[in-house]
């Protein structure tokens, strides 16, 4: 058995993206749940007036202490009653692009869900 289902899941805020992959398959007595996970949205937009403002801006950014850092997180459970393990990836961060003198301050969280029990107890 394989089931695989993508959603790209949009509103009316064209400020944000959020893409689901889930795929859920059974081998050998083991049901196998995934899920990846991607969400971007808009937090800043900046203009600069010229690249002389943008290249400013940018020099002001490559200044310690004035970057945002990554954050990764990594969470694993083990259950023996349910006789399942998960485990949970998550990244969050924020990088930045730049179009025509504007910069666009984006956050983004990645997560990686993963799932693994027996079939008998998966129904």
């Amino acid at each position: 058995m394989r089931e695989i289902m993508f959603k790209e899941l949009t509103a009316g805020n064209l400020r944000k993206k959020d893409t689901v992959l889930r795929e859920v398959f059974e081998k050998d007595g083991v049901v196998a749940k995934t899920e990846r996970r991607c969400f971007y949205f808009i937090k800043d937009v900046m203009q600069a007036p010229d690249v002389e403002g943008l290249q400013k801006w940018l020099n002001e950014q490559n200044k310690e202490g004035t970057q945002e850092k990554r954050h990764f997180h990594i969470m694993k459970e083990h259950n023996d009653s349910a006789g399942e393990d998960k485990v949970i990836c998550k990244i969050t961060g924020t990088f930045y692009a730049v179009f025509n003198n504007t910069v666009y301050s984006i956050g983004f969280l990645h997560a990686f869900k993963v799932c693994f029990m027996r079939a008998t107890l998966a129904q």
